[in-house]
């Protein structure tokens, strides 16, 4: 299929015929795509051609991963899989960058994600230059912020606070740090309690890099279609500071970096965008691999005018080339050229101003990862397939210097997904077993300078543009008092006071004690809403939820039916109060055929330490047919699940259930339309943990013997408590089968 490229009128330039298959110390590269976020590094070329014999090897260690790694004050940070079988998991490791000596490793456990072994150690980690410190967004959720030499300094959970969704496809958000934030993105499936309607959608939240405190979150998108795993860059456009990124819902934004304000945004294709984007002073480079919106060709690259606002559909396009299907591998631009890598690994060179194709080269067959370019035109990359190329561009077309096939015996899986990275003169690329580590020993490396980003406008105090309250959401206890302050920014996103502000509750249970101070009721009850503020003509609020402290017993009998259920998290439209019984209950709907939906995993409050237990009642009813179908319902607690499967008849308890890590199943033939009570209990032992599980009918006596018992060698010590259950059955036109809960408990173990 031949390559178009059009102007930005849409007039057809020329076809040509091609085959369509923050500022870092010098010479660091603090992030996956270098410190200026572009892909290229401005040192010059050291290594052209090594061998694993040695010759320009400065040293290769058993270090293996689908990442891309970063280099940062002489150290090389990543996160990889780790270990097998019941402890299988992720790490976070610290190697020397000189020697490849480990210097640090942390363990991180996986849980609440359909994202297969594979596939693990999907994102990079970030490294500020500012702190030192690493941030890494791992499988399960955990978001962390390490210390250079390891120390936990602090962490969110990204799924159990804050609904973010994983599917099996490993598609995961890379951070970045800009400034005093670090910001990260997920697809997520809530309650907006107090702010619009129950929905999906793809969230950017910035928080305080030193603290993890939120500052902002923007939702600047539609419904999406696919989960993604596009990396945000920030950049200076018109005078304004620009977070823009590829967004799973098919298009590109532009958002204040201070504020998340949505500025502009510009539509491609209604599924997901997976390659992160490049600038270039006030142009925007964004590639996929999808359908076009407005013609029936599959693959875009465009280049879009960043320095327009609105929808600049299609009026911001300077020029696009269609028929690439530059889908997964993200553009590099260097030297006024922009390198793209098609998803059956062609690497075309296009001129950044005009679109213009320089020359075309085939690096293999299946690609993922994204090239590297120095100052004087050479090309690092790796394929999906194990080969690993050094090529120099030399203008009208592309040499290759080096070419490396690694193969190892009984070990087909031996890939390259993750991109190489250039630091004080050496190259660093990972495969799915190894770290390699390329440069001269005897190599003179000069400082590099990397250019200051363009200059920003001056704050204007006379132009107030956005209110927001610090912090932008908050989890407490009944009792408990937090205290927001506002901030101002002007129209250009810059801060410009600290107002003083009128306040106001709205829904959840509580009063303002003072200027900005919230104070949660005494109420051992779930309640969830906003705290408004009001300033200088402008309106903000902070999202609050209130959840007990144990003992919880939620018989669910004084929450308004016809409602989902206040400050929960990971529960959706498909999820209602009704009543049942003479009582209320809380309700699995099993009416929408859409995937993400048949799954709820409620959680009904923050990661709590090990040690405590979940009891709840539960009853199925079956949808009828020729074969009747039932439901799967459970609970969660400290991230093992306890399951009754509808189908098999089987009491089921699990961790990371995907591989599962951890899976012990008792047959149990329980019955629709029945209710159930079910009790698990996990603890720790030494240094292990002991999960346990009974279900009884209810209102019979409790049973004496567990139904299911297992240990975890390698334990989760911490996580939510909740809900759980699958909607079988469920098609376009046919409601599957619902699932009730009543009686929910969790109180610490005896």
């Amino acid at each position: 299929m031949p390559m178009r490229i059009y102007s930005a009128l849409g007039s057809a330039l020329f076809v040509a015929s091609m085959g369509a298959a923050p500022r870092a110390a010098a010479n660091d590269w603090p992030s996956w795509r270098g410190a200026e976020q572009t892909g290229m590094s401005r040192e010059k070329a050291v290594v052209t051609k090594w061998s694993e014999s040695g010759d320009n090897l400065l040293w290769k260690v058993p270090v293996g991963g689908r990442t891309t790694p970063i280099v940062m004050n002489g150290r090389l940070f990543a996160i990889t899989p780790d270990g097998s079988g019941e402890c299988l998991r992720e790490r976070v490791i610290c190697l020397d960058a000189d020697t490849g000596k480990t210097i640090w490793e942390y363990p991180v456990n996986v849980f609440h994600t359909d994202i297969v072994e594979n596939r693990l150690g999907w994102t990079s980690v970030v490294g500020d230059p500012e702190t030192g410190n690493i941030y890494v967004h791992a499988t399960g959720g955990e978001f962390f912020c390490f210390s250079r030499d390891g120390k936990v300094l602090w962490k969110r959970s990204l799924s159990e606070e804050f609904g973010r969704y994983s599917g099996y496809g490993g598609r995961l958000h890379t951070p970045i740090i800009d400034e005093d934030r670090v910001i990260i993105s997920y697809v997520y499936i809530l309650t907006e309690w107090g702010t619009g309607p129950n929905k999906a959608g793809h969230r950017y939240i910035a928080f305080d890099k030193r603290t993890g405190v939120e500052q902002w979150w923007s939702d600047p998108g539609v419904k999406p279609e696919d989960t993604t795993y596009s990396t945000p860059i920030v950049t200076v456009i018109n005078g304004k500071r620009l977070l823009i990124a590829g967004n799973a819902d098919g298009r590109a934004y532009a958002m204040l970096a201070r504020t998340g304000e949505k500025v502009w945004s510009f539509n491609l294709t209604k599924h997901g965008i997976n390659c992160s984007v490049v600038a270039d002073g006030k142009y925007v480079y964004v590639a996929h691999s999808e359908e076009n919106i407005d013609n029936t060709e599959m693959g875009r690259v465009v280049c879009i005018d960043g320095s327009l606002t609105g929808d600049i559909t299609p009026t911001g396009e300077v020029w696009r080339a269609d028929g690439l299907t530059v889908g997964y591998s993200s553009p590099a631009i260097a030297n006024g050229r922009l390198y793209v890598v098609t998803n059956s690994a062609n690497m075309i060179c296009l001129d950044a101003k005009t679109g213009k194709p320089y020359w075309e080269y085939k690096l293999g067959t299946v690609m993922k990862g994204s090239p590297v370019v120095t100052a004087d035109g050479v090309i690092y990359t790796g394929d999906v397939n194990g080969r690993f190329h050094i090529l120099k561009d030399e203008g009208d077309q592309c040499v290759s210097l080096d070419r490396k096939d690694f193969r190892r015996e009984g070990r087909l899986d031996l890939e390259i997904n993750g991109s190489p990275l250039i630091a004080g003169g050496r190259v660093y690329f990972m495969t799915s077993y190894d770290t390699y580590c390329l440069g001269s020993k005897d190599a003179k490396v000069d400082p590099v300078t990397i250019p200051p980003m363009a200059a920003e406008a001056a704050p204007d105090p006379s132009k107030p543009g956005a209110l927001h309250v610090v912090p932008m959401e908050a989890l407490l206890s009944p009792g408990e008092r937090v205290t927001f302050k506002t901030k101002l920014f002007d129209v250009n996103g810059r801060e410009i006071g600290w107002p003083d502000a009128e306040w106001s509750v709205d829904g959840v249970k509580g009063a303002i004690s003072g200027p900005g101070a919230f104070l949660a009721t005494n109420e051992n009850a779930f309640s969830a809403g906003l705290v408004k503020a009001e300033a200088n003509g402008l309106k903000a609020a902070a999202r609050v939820r209130v959840s007990p402290r144990l003992p919880i017993h939620e018989s669910f009998d004084d929450l308004p039916t016809g409602k989902q259920a206040p400050g929960w998290i990971g529960i959706d439209a498909s999820t209602t109060l009704t009543e049942k019984d003479g009582g209320g209950v809380f309700m699995k709907k099993a009416e929408s055929p859409s995937a993400p939906y048949c799954r709820m995993r409620g959680l009904s409050g923050p990661p709590i330490p090990i040690g405590y237990t979940v009891e709840a009642d539960m009853l199925a009813t079956a949808r009828e047919g020729r074969i009747p179908i039932l439901s799967d319902m459970g609970m969660v607690n400290c991230r093992y699940e306890l399951i009754l499967l509808g189908y098999e008849k089987q009491l089921r308890v699990v961790t990371y259930a995907p591989i599962p890590r951890l899976q012990k199943d008792v047959p149990f033939d329980w019955k629709p339309d029945t209710w159930y009570h079910g009790k698990l209990r996990v603890e720790l032992r030494g240094d292990q943990a002991l999960i346990r599980a009974k279900v009884w009918p209810r209102h019979t006596p409790e049973p004496e013997a567990w139904t299911a018992e297992m240990t975890d060698p390698c334990p989760h010590r911490e996580g939510s408590p909740g809900l759980y259950a699958y909607s079988k059955g469920t098609t376009g036109s046919k409601h599957g089968s619902p699932v009730y809960f009543d009686n929910y408990q969790v109180r610490p173990n005896d």
